[in-house]
């Protein structure tokens, strides 16, 4: 038989619509494999709408199998006495439905024990799907819930029907207030009333037949093809941002394209007022012309409804929304953009962070910091200037209206009032990356002004006792610390601890208590850099060794990564392992002085690696480093073989391990390669 069981809703947000897709499709899988209705490998198709949320399951059984069941009672010691069965043992009989007589005796490795083997007679699929279906919607997880019912479990919107049929037969789970049955619903306007489902294989037609396109795919491809051949019909390209058409696809149940337009007058405004304007507040998609210009149209689509009437409501809420951003761009452009500068002190950062001139003065000298840090002199006096640009916008009346407009709004003004080319990119791109996938700026000015507004945030929220707790992070410091890694492997030789010393020396007149956060924010990094490693895929014992070595150049971390990947399964490098591990376990600062035969020797060994590695890691050829790094396993191994490490006499005892101590050192640059070991 196979199974469809459909939660409808008033109307899910969009944003959660994908995932709860797949969690409600992995949840009742697993379910339903565990109680041993599935009837060989189980397909399962998985729908949704903003609407509903759908599975179709099969082949099931009618019934779980019958099947034995084992359980273990006391020791015969504590169950008989003078051939008598005690109280322990009459109870696990009674608890097991069975006479003490019908219990087994058998031998383990902790002595004779009772065993209770029973048939457990299987129960008719429909009985276990009645708890199975409510407790798995139970189980899932939404960014906001409500209360809807009482008893029933919290959900993103109220449940308002559902559908559970075996075969042809419904299955009445009851979740709150609302039992199961055979009836679903269509389009809310095209066709509101309920509709009857006699069978899971009728579920798809149904549905269809009532303008609804329950497979999230093929409405994907509506919208898309759709926005594409509207804009086609009048010899224009539909701009589709990613993100934009999945929110589009969980908005409609029956997706259709148009295309409308706006007055010409409006193109006068950025092309980045437009698209935001557009994408963000309307969900439309811009469209341009064969030249990539914008053009006086915008890309739509309706769930339903009469095209015409859609058509011009859109145009008229784009309109309205245009006239305000051109009036805010216009009273903008009667102030310079520096000129706003002084508005940023009445607009508060965070509690005992100052307010957004300070934060824009720290970043102005926090920026050219890190300029001679990474070798950049030259670009101190651009870095200063943007650093004290970046923030005005914030004071501007079209990024109030328009947040996301921050830094592009920025990057707009500074470039019409004349500001250096330079300067004007480095202010547009301190905002970058904005997610975890998101570009990176394209100017080393506007990487180390990126970099910059990263760790003041950083440092200033975690100073000020705001670390993230469990999956709270209101500060966006998960967020920030991802974007500081990705900034950082742009420019892996930027030393961690000056630059972190540098944000914090911009804070000690607010937080004197600041240089605390030096340690705490290299334990934040390394556990964001564990975790990106983790999501691309890499050997978290490796991941723990890179680490391990330090994270004093973040941007390194991956490509040290790569390249312990890349030798660690070698003959001599494993060999090292071992040796590495003997080498941490004994070593101990101190004085090499008066070293002698195979000290001598070792000791030679690993002031050759220092020499000959400085040259290497110079270059980034980390992987050469630990190739280079694998050759000192022969003279570690004749030391070990040929010396007594802790010998009775005290100096020889100390010189030996000061030896190691040097060994271990240089073996840990790149990665800690004692750690690589399962002794």
């Amino acid at each position: 038989m196979e199974l469809i069981v459909e939660f409808g809703f008033p109307e899910l947000p969009s944003s959660v619509v994908a995932q709860a897709e797949q969690d409600l499709k992995t949840l009742v899988a697993a379910a339903i494999e565990e109680a041993l209705l599935a009837e060989g490998a189980l397909q399962v198709e998985s729908y949704s709408t903003p609407r509903r949320l759908a599975l179709r399951l099969g082949p099931l059984r009618f019934a779980q199998p019958d099947r034995e069941v084992e359980a273990r009672g006391p020791s015969t010691a504590q169950a008989f006495q003078d051939g008598q069965p005690t109280k322990a043992a009459q109870g696990f009989a009674r608890s097991q439905g069975m006479d003490v007589s019908q219990l087994e005796r058998r031998e383990t490795p902790g002595g004779e024990y009772l065993f209770a083997r029973r048939t457990v007679a299987g129960r008719p699929a429909k009985d276990v799907l009645q708890e199975i279906l409510p407790r798995a919607l139970s189980s899932m997880r939404f960014p906001r819930t409500m209360r809807w019912a009482d008893g029933a479990p919290r959900l993103p919107r109220p449940l308002v029907w559902a559908v559970g049929l075996l075969g042809g037969e419904v299955v009445p789970f009851a979740v709150g207030p609302v039992v199961a049955g055979r009836e679903t619903y269509g389009h809310r306007v095209v066709s509101p009333g309920p509709l009857a489902v006699s069978s899971p294989e009728e579920y798809l037609s149904v549905l269809r037949a009532a303008s609804v396109e329950p497979e999230r795919p093929a409405r994907r491809r509506r919208v898309e093809e759709g926005v594409r051949a509207a804009a086609a019909a009048e010899g224009l390209r539909a701009e589709i941002p990613e993100e934009l058409l999945a929110e589009v696809t969980d908005l409609c149940e029956w997706p259709q394209a148009f295309l409308g337009r706006f007055d010409q007058e409006y193109l006068a405004l950025p092309e980045a007022v437009l698209t935001a304007t557009m994408i963000h507040h309307q969900r439309f998609f811009p469209v341009r012309g064969a030249d990539g210009r914008l053009r006086d149209r915008f890309a739509a689509v309706r769930n339903g409804g009469e095209e015409g009437i859609v058509r011009r409501g859109n145009e008229t809420v784009l309109a309205a929304r245009l006239a305000d951003a051109l009036f805010f761009f216009r009273e903008d452009r009667k102030e310079a953009l520096g000129a706003r500068r002084a508005q940023l002190s009445g607009i508060a950062y965070a509690p005992k962070l100052g307010t957004l001139l300070d934060r824009s003065e720290r970043l102005s000298l926090l920026a050219g910091r890190l300029a001679a840090l990474a070798a950049h002199p030259e670009l101190r006096e651009t870095l200063e200037a943007a650093g004290a640009l970046a923030l005005c916008d914030r004071a501007t009346a079209l990024v109030r209206e328009l947040p996301e407009l921050e830094g592009t709004m920025g990057e707009a003004y500074a470039r019409l009032d004349g500001e250096e080319e330079a300067v004007c990119r480095a202010v547009g791109e301190r905002v970058l990356p904005r997610g975890a996938e998101d570009d990176l700026p394209q100017t080393a000015a506007g990487l180390l002004l990126a970099l910059s507004d990263r760790l003041d945030h950083l440092v200033g929220f975690l100073a000020s006792g705001r670390a993230p707790t469990g999956s709270q992070d209101p500060y966006g410091l998960r967020r920030a610390a991802i974007g500081a890694i990705r900034l950082w492997e742009r420019m892996p030789q930027l030393p961690l601890g000056e630059a972190v010393q540098a944000a914090i020396d911009g804070y000690q007149d607010l937080l004197p208590s600041a240089g605390a956060a030096r340690e705490q924010l290299s334990a934040f990094l390394a556990g964001r850099l564990a975790a990106r490693a983790e999501e691309a895929g890499h050997d978290p014992r490796l991941t723990q060794a890179v680490l391990a070595a330090g994270i004093e150049r973040p941007g390194s971390v991956l490509v040290r990564l790569a390249a312990l990947e890349e030798v660690a399964g070698g003959e001599e490098f494993t060999a090292l392992v071992h040796a590495a591990r003997r080498a941490k376990n004994l070593a101990k600062e101190g004085g090499t002085e008066g070293a002698a035969g195979e000290e001598a020797a070792l000791l030679s060994a690993v002031e050759e690696l220092e020499r000959e590695g400085e040259a290497l890691l110079a270059q980034g050829d980390y992987q050469g480093y630990l190739r280079r790094a694998a050759r000192l396993y022969a003279p570690l191994d004749r030391f070990f073989t040929e010396i007594m490490v802790m010998s009775e006499d005290r100096g020889e005892r100390e010189r030996r391990q000061a030896i190691l101590h040097r060994a271990h050192r240089a073996l840990s640059r790149v990665a800690d390669i004692a750690a690589l070991s399962a002794e």
